[in-house]
């Protein structure tokens, strides 16, 4: 017990800064700062008599297309918090598609159609790292609180043969999402982003045919770098304080030191 003592006593008064503190941090983004913006996102593909391993035949199009505006106020140096709106349409159809196994074992696919609309909210707290002394580049972190809501329906057969599934999705989660910040002029901010962290709670309640009804809840969480989730967006950004853009700031210049001559009488 003395030892430990000795050596955290020693410890203590060897202390190392490291220069890590949120107060000696450079300002890359002053207070009294709104910054509005958002991302869009469009994916789409198309298979027309593609064969792909055990796929045979396929003849499958599909789209999502994502947009998310979001609004920020910078509360202290470096720091923000703000909300953000996120809208998600997806679309799927499978005209026909083969999936043989064997020879002689097979599964038909076709007449297939997917529909589903989801609508979110987030509360977001972001921090800017700046890099250097650098008022052009830097880094954030955010870290969201999302709450959504959505509805979608299957369709598959024709004819009389045609079933029917409608969906009400319910979602809450939180991610922490970083990214990289380049002013492109004093107002304007492009940023790059890519999630690492989520939590993630999922519950859809379904009707088929307008009569059987069931439901089923996930939950997930995951670390990991998906480099094909990469968000691109932009911010511009207005001064509603005091403060100006850390980007607009011009160069403090020391005043120079003038000799006073004195004259006798």
């Amino acid at each position: 017990m003395l030892l430990t003592a000795g050596l955290a006593d020693a410890g203590a008064a060897r202390k190392f800064d490291r220069g890590l503190g949120f107060r000696d941090a450079p300002v890359f983004m002053p207070r009294g700062q709104l910054m509005f913006g958002g991302t869009v996102s469009y994916q789409d593909f198309n298979f027309y008599d593609y064969k792909f391993v055990i796929l045979d035949d396929m003849n499958i199009s599909a789209y999502t297309l994502s947009a998310t505006p979001s609004i920020y106020y910078t509360f202290a140096k470096n720091m923000a918090v703000g909300l953000k709106f996120s809208y998600q349409r997806t679309l799927g159809r499978v005209d026909e598609t083969n999936l043989s196994l064997t020879p002689d074992l097979s599964f038909g696919i076709s007449d297939f159609y997917l529909i589903q609309h989801t609508y979110s909210g987030s509360l977001s707290y972001r921090y800017y790292i700046p890099l250097g002394r650098s008022k052009v580049f830097g880094m954030f972190s955010d870290i969201s609180l999302n709450f959504g809501a959505g509805q979608g329906k299957t369709v598959t057969g024709t004819g009389e043969n045609v079933t029917g599934t409608y969906q009400n999705i319910l979602d809450v989660g939180i991610d922490v999402i970083p990214g990289i910040a380049v002013f492109v002029t004093n107002e304007m901010c492009v940023e790059a982003s890519v999630g690492i962290l989520g939590l993630e709670w999922k519950r859809i309640s379904q009707t088929t045919n307008q009569v059987y009804e069931g439901s089923y809840e996930t939950s997930k969480a995951n670390f990991r770098l998906n480099l094909l989730s990469i968000n691109i967006g932009v911010n511009f950004v207005l001064p509603v304080g005091n403060d100006k853009p850390a980007a607009a700031r011009p160069k403090s210049v020391t005043p120079k030191k003038t000799k006073n001559t004195k004259t006798g009488k």
